[in-house]
């Protein structure tokens, strides 16, 4: 941090009471304000008022702990979750729904100001899109598998602190509100197998232990449900009485695989995979298009919001003369697949080996012959591609966005439209600016809620040469 002002070194000797008046994203703290400083307190919802120590300065913000809430704000509600005050999951369950949209809506409006310089008085911005479910909308989870004094746990990483040093500490889970209610049958399961075969967790600080995560995904059309294991090299213990458990406990589980993750750091990696038991894959379905998902599969976590979001895209162009279009970072292909209806010729770009293989699968399965995929990093193929006269082009990054030499690429392109699917609103406002600069004009912005109880939203922007 800079080094703090006078009035602000005041400040942590003294309790003061502050509004809030908003919430910072992505960490979804509680912003107000004292004698022009901002300080950003956790825990808090907008029109909360608060008693609170300053922990941290400088000249522009602080940060504040919450000790006491002394007036509750009207959109402050009791989580249903008995983890939300330390899983570093869901950080806005204490806010009402409806307020969780405002502020969401507004978040991305202030971003496109800020950072797009984008007059939003002459957008048409529409607004934000809820999520068909706010609860158990998740269709993948990622547990870590932690120690306490009773063995082995798994749950969450714990929400990061404002002070002292992050422990990567394990909060166990009983269950999950945005996931699945079955994980409250699989997570004994899992923890039963560790400690018979005296099996220990994995420390990403020491980078020592075996077991590292559970990831559960799940089909949310059938419910169909795929488990693998991310361990450490070593050998794991036979299985099958595990397995035998499972389709016995929970006979939606449909497949056991194991990954081996020998990287430092707790970031999950699909470096070695075996499947134990059960089907390859399982099989997610967006209306009448269905799709397969693998372990590494990239497919957005809430299906039915996506559904949503690809029929608005699709709408909009399905009365267009859309002789080619051009998929960038298209995953399994669900996009390409969608607008394989609107136009005469699809072309897809990742630089996932298996997402790839996987969209080809999902066309050859739903009898879809119009779209081609190419394997490689964007920037690499697109150099080399002869995209022809593209009328639309859809780009949907990682949060990252766009590097600039994609962007060049693309306006050597010269697509006609553009549709531009975001997952950070900084980064698509960032991006916004600079196809605005190369002549394009924004014909539309829909906001959708892919993400209830947490700051993240997901945007569709449209855009005209």
């Amino acid at each position: 941090m800079n080094k703090p002002t006078e009035h602000s070194i005041l400040y942590q000797k003294d309790a003061i009471t502050v509004e809030i008046t908003d919430m910072a994203f992505p960490d979804g703290y509680g912003v107000a304000k004292h004698e022009g400083l901002v300080i950003f307190v956790p825990d808090c919802v907008p029109g909360d008022i608060v008693k609170i120590k300053i922990v941290k300065t400088s000249k522009k913000f602080a940060y504040g702990e919450l000790l006491e809430i002394e007036t509750p704000s009207p959109f402050r509600i009791t989580p249903a979750c008995p983890h939300s005050d330390i899983c570093g999951g869901c950080t806005m369950q204490n806010l009402s729904y409806e307020k969780q949209l405002q502020v969401k809506e507004n978040y991305l409006k202030e971003s496109l100001k800020r950072i797009g310089r984008i007059d939003i008085a002459n957008v048409r911005i529409s607004s934000i899109i809820p999520s068909p479910d706010i609860h158990f909308y998740r269709s993948k989870i990622e547990l870590a598998f932690g120690e306490d004094e009773h063995g082995i746990i798994l749950g969450m990483r714990k929400r990061v602190p404002l002070s002292g040093k992050y422990a990567w500490d394990v909060t166990p889970l009983v269950k999950c509100d945005i996931f699945n209610d079955i994980i409250q049958k699989i997570i004994p399961l899992f923890r039963s197998f560790a400690g018979k075969n005296n099996l220990s967790a994995y420390n990403p600080l020491i980078g020592k232990g075996f077991l590292r995560h559970l990831i559960l995904r799940e089909a949310k059309s059938t419910g169909n449900m795929m488990a693998i294991i991310e361990t450490a090299k070593g050998k794991l213990p036979d299985t099958t009485e595990l397995w035998q458990t499972l389709v016995q406990e929970t006979p939606n589980i449909k497949t056991l695989y194991r990954i081996i993750n020998d990287q430092p750091g707790d970031v999950i990696h699909y470096e070695r995979s075996s499947r134990f038991f059960g089907e390859s894959y399982i099989t997610e379905s967006m209306g009448d298009i269905s799709f397969r998902i693998y372990p590494e599969s990239f497919f957005q976590p809430n299906p039915k919001a996506a559904h949503l979001l690809y029929a608005r895209l699709a709408e909009f162009v399905q009365h267009e003369n859309n002789g080619k279009v051009l998929g960038l970072y298209c995953g399994t292909g669900p996009i390409e697949i969608f607008l394989s209806r609107c136009a005469k010729e699809i072309i897809g770009i990742d630089s996932s080996h298996t997402n790839i293989t996987t969209a080809k699968e999902n066309c050859h399965m739903n009898r879809i012959e119009n779209c081609t995929f190419y394997e490689g990093k964007v920037e690499n193929v697109l150099k080399t591609l002869q995209s022809g006269n593209v009328d639309l082009l859809v780009v949907d990054p990682p949060r990252e966005g766009i590097s600039k030499e994609g962007l060049n690429l693309i306006f050597a392109i010269q697509p006609k439209k553009l549709a531009y699917v975001s997952c950070n609103p900084s980064t698509l406002a960032r991006d916004l600016k600079e196809f605005l600069e190369q002549g394009y004009a924004i014909a539309e912005i829909a906001p959708f809620d892919f993400f209830p109880h947490t700051s993240h939203l997901e945007t569709l922007a449209i855009l005209e040469r």
